[in-house]
């Protein structure tokens, strides 16, 4: 992907160019991987996580919150990511965020209780919250209007691209060794450090000025998109955070099986994701909600009436090509919207937002489990989404974006 560098419209700054700039799109492209390891890394090795933590009872649930409590630290950290972005600058945030990110994320590999790794995987949350939003307040000064909603597409495909290799590579290291070595996996996040480090300027990047007041009523205008991603999100993890049990409850019981269908559904996300820029152009913000709704709502019913591994795997395909498309939709409305005065708090509480959908997930799903079993669970969910799909959009503006 070439992009030479180009002024910032309305703020004098430049886009690096050359070798520097070219490694500098990698830097930022590379952030939302890291989100996506987050969970991708675990998801095929749940149940032998289940397994080990199950200390004569059932593991499930305890390696679930294994699962989603970096949701907690996300949560938390999306309400400081932004301050701490406008004090100190979206570099040393996002470096600084990348460092504790491969330090806690790899604990698993050492860690042997349960109440350690959790906290360490909060920890994990709390960094990638800052790193992602350092990310995101750096595109959204280098890039405007289509050409960011493209870029926040490429990120989403590289995502989808980089978490089926974290899948699959986590089920094929967990079935050679056990269910800690998939740990190992954030380590990676040293590599984009060191890139990010060479190659990120803060002088190159736009924020607000220092103790700047945020105009009235700015975060007016977020709070229904805010909405939208709580309730898209909390669906989306179905997939991640449930489908590895549903797959366990239909006796496929290899994790290399198991992360290539969950893979399928992620792969099918990358390419969506990339495209969403193209769907935009052609469909608009409204259309590719509508879209987007629909595909999720419609592969999770497929997943829950399924009656063979390949009718789930096409349902996984359909419900992560909708899931894709959600974090280009959301991210492009935030940084669209919002003034350059709170831009980097709209993007920090972005991740509080979709993180708290990801703890609620396992919360609003056990019970409908418990009662009518993992297949009812995912058609209710499927259902609703397709059911809302367009009463939701109709309350979605046109693009919009705040130069």
């Amino acid at each position: 992907m070439d992009m030479p560098a180009a002024p910032v419209a309305g703020a004098g700054f430049t886009r690096p160019g050359g070798l520097r700039g070219r490694l500098a799109l990698v830097a930022l492209l590379a952030g939302s991987p890291l989100l996506a390891l987050m969970f991708a890394a675990l998801g095929p090795v749940l149940p032998m996580m289940a397994t080990h933590f199950a200390d004569g009872g059932d593991g499930t649930f305890a390696t679930q919150m294994i699962m989603t409590v970096p949701a907690i630290g996300v949560i938390v950290g999306g309400l400081v990511a932004g301050f701490m972005v406008d004090r100190f600058g979206p570099r040393p945030v996002l470096l600084w965020g990348l460092g504790i990110y491969g330090v806690a994320g790899s604990a698993g590999l050492y860690l042997d209780t349960l109440w350690p790794l959790l906290a360490a995987r909060i920890v994990v949350g709390l960094a990638i919250a800052h790193a992602v939003t350092a990310v995101a307040v750096v595109v959204g000064g280098w890039f405007q209007g289509l050409a960011r909603v493209r870029f926040l597409g490429y990120q989403a495909a590289v995502a989808g691209i980089s978490a089926l290799i974290f899948l699959i590579s986590s089920g094929f290291i967990a079935e050679q060794f056990s269910w800690r070595a998939p740990f190992a996996l954030y380590l990676l996040a040293f590599v984009v450090l060191a890139i990010s480090a060479a190659t990120i300027r803060s002088e190159e990047v736009p924020t607000r000025e220092r103790d700047a007041p945020s105009p009235p009523g700015a975060f007016r205008p977020l709070y229904p998109i805010y909405g939208v991603a709580l309730f898209l999100f909390t669906a989306y993890f179905m997939t991640s955070i449930q489908l590895s049990f549903l797959l366990a409850a239909e006796n496929v019981t290899s994790p290399l099986t198991r992360s290539l269908v969950i893979a399928g559904g992620v792969l099918a996300g990358g390419l969506c994701g990339g495209s969403y820029g193209w769907v935009v152009a052609r469909i608009g913000s409204r259309g590719a909600q509508i879209l987007l709704t629909t595909l999720l709502g419609s592969g999770l019913i497929v997943i829950g009436t399924a009656d063979s591994l390949a009718v789930i795997a096409i349902g996984a395909v359909m419900s992560g090509g909708g899931g894709g498309m959600i974090p280009p939709h959301i991210e492009s409305r935030l940084l669209g919207t919002a003034r350059i005065e709170v831009r980097a708090r709209a993007i920090s509480f972005m991740f509080t937002a979709l993180y708290v959908a990801d703890f609620l997930n396992p919360l609003i799903v056990t019970p409908i489990r418990a009662g009518f079993g993992i297949h009812a669970a995912f058609i209710v969910v499927g259902s609703v989404l397709v059911l809302a799909a367009i009463p939701l959009a109709s309350r979605t503006p046109k693009y919009a974006d705040q130069h």
